[in-house]
This record gives structure tokens, C-alpha cells and sequence, in this order.
């Protein structure tokens, strides 16, 4: 049973994990070749929901790139409680008591704009568990 439970906990991220780096991979193949020497942290994705996972104290990636629309999804992959709060503007996101280990939490962004969110347990509106979503037109 015991088992069971761990490989249905795995079966999600792994998943996840893997149509990531399928679209990732995807993506790299259709850049031009000014842009391959530029490292980055931003993870462009197009599509109808992205995942961003909470694990280790750090958002996963850490910023995104979507067109409006798009649902982002949050997973809580680790062991410790977190939350998904925006720095300033409209609230959206998940408090404590919602973002346990194993939950999910989905927001679906339609207005183009740059949104900072952090995680109040393990960091501040600036540093520590951060994350950014960059919504385009």
C-alpha cells in the first residue's frame, strides 16, 4: 500500500516534469542562433495551463512567460506548507491553509502584465521563495 501511494505522489511531477521539458525542448529548436549564447531563467511556454512547482523552498522555474489566458498551475511537490502570494495589485493566490504538501492551486491570468508573487514562510516580496509571471498580449 505503502508503495502504491509513494509511486502516485511521483506519478504527477514526473510527468509534468517531462511535458516541460518536451515543450522546453521544443521551444529551443525553434530559436535563432543570436539567442543560443544567452543564458536564462525564464521558462516561455504557450499553452492552455503551465505548471510552476513548489519544492525546496524555491518556485520552479522561478519565472515564466505565458499569453494571456493561460492557467498557471502550482504544485506543492515538497514537504513544507507554503503559500502563492502577489507582491501588489489584484489578489489572487493561496494561503496557508490551502498549499499544503500534495495540493495544487490554479490561477488563470487574462490582462498582459508583470506579476511578482513570493511565498511569506520562507521569503519577502523580494528575496528567498520568489516568482514571476509575465503575461503578454
Amino acid at each position: 500500500m505503502s508503495c502504491s501511494r509513494s509511486m502516485r505522489r511521483l506519478r504527477r511531477p514526473l510527468l509534468s516534469a517531462v511535458a516541460l521539458v518536451s515543450v522546453l525542448l521544443t521551444a529551443g529548436a525553434c530559436g535563432d542562433d543570436d539567442s543560443a549564447d544567452e543564458a536564462s531563467d525564464v521558462s516561455l511556454v504557450e499553452g492552455v495551463e503551465v505548471e510552476v512547482s513548489a519544492i525546496d523552498n524555491t518556485f520552479r522555474p522561478e519565472e515564466i512567460e505565458i499569453a494571456a489566458g493561460t492557467e498557471v498551475r502550482w504544485s506543492n511537490d515538497g514537504r513544507n506548507v507554503h503559500n502563492v502570494l502577489p507582491v501588489e495589485g489584484e489578489a489572487w493566490g493561496v494561503e496557508v491553509d490551502d498549499f499544503e504538501p500534495g495540493d495544487e492551486y490554479r490561477h488563470r491570468f487574462t490582462e498582459p502584465g508583470t506579476y511578482p508573487y513570493y511565498c511569506s514562510l520562507h521569503g519577502t516580496t523580494t528575496a528567498g521563495m520568489i516568482g514571476t509571471v509575465v503575461v503578454t498580449g
